[in-house]
């Protein structure tokens, strides 16, 4: 009998992962779909330290005056798509029989790279930038549209609406990631076994937003 309860558990857990990442991952395509990608260059226009107050925004190191700019181009998402020529990378893509795991079609610039098969998306050597969190940029991109957001629901729903991808919903942020953050290898052959299991609340290596931003 308890033989056949932990199998039952096992199931159950299986078909609950199952639905988890087929319903999410239905989710992000609803993101994106239709809204047209702009590229970094395009969030750098404002959200560096040239054109913003970064007094309030705590980084990394849990220090205030950090810049968005200089905190992606220090971490590994900036460097996804180079990772995919590195030793492991040649070794998943060889698993995968992926010849060019950089070559336009390969499995790999999915998760890789930024909007692969959307609507006007980034060179693929951008590696995961900005619109990869925050949702294809072109229609929300202008200040008013999410620049005045605030704590303001209907204009947070307005950019929803525009692609904006409201990552202060902690399901929703963990949803995005999970995309691409899973153990399945036949959907992620660079899944590494020693990794640490996914934390959607272990995100202070990229930090770069303020404190006690809430919910709305």
């Amino acid at each position: 009998m308890k033989k056949r309860s932990v199998w039952f558990r096992g199931v159950f857990a299986g078909l609950a992962v199952s639905a988890f990442l087929l319903t999410h991952g239905a989710r992000n395509i609803a993101w994106a779909a239709g809204h047209a990608y702009t590229g970094e260059s395009k969030c750098e226009d404002c959200h560096d330290a040239k054109h913003e107050a970064l007094k309030d925004i705590i980084g990394p190191d849990g220090q205030p005056g950090a810049n968005p700019v200089d905190v992606w181009n220090q971490d590994k998402h900036h460097d996804a798509f180079n990772n995919l020529t590195n030793d492991w990378g040649k070794q998943a893509a060889a698993k995968a029989k992926v010849s060019d795991p950089q070559a336009d079609g390969s499995m790999c610039l999915k998760c890789h790279a930024t909007g692969v098969g959307g609507n006007n998306p980034p060179d693929p050597s951008e590696g995961v930038s900005c619109e990869a969190c925050h949702g294809p940029a072109a229609d929300w991109v202008p200040k008013d549209k999410h620049g005045q957001i605030g704590n303001d629901p209907s204009k947070m729903a307005a950019a929803v609406a525009l692609g904006l991808i409201d990552l202060r919903k902690m399901n929703v942020r963990e949803a995005n990631c999970r995309a691409c953050h899973v153990k399945d290898v036949s959907l992620r052959p660079c899944y590494r076994p020693s990794e640490k299991p996914f934390d959607v609340k272990n995100d202070t290596k990229f930090r770069h937003w303020r404190n006690n931003i809430p919910a709305i």
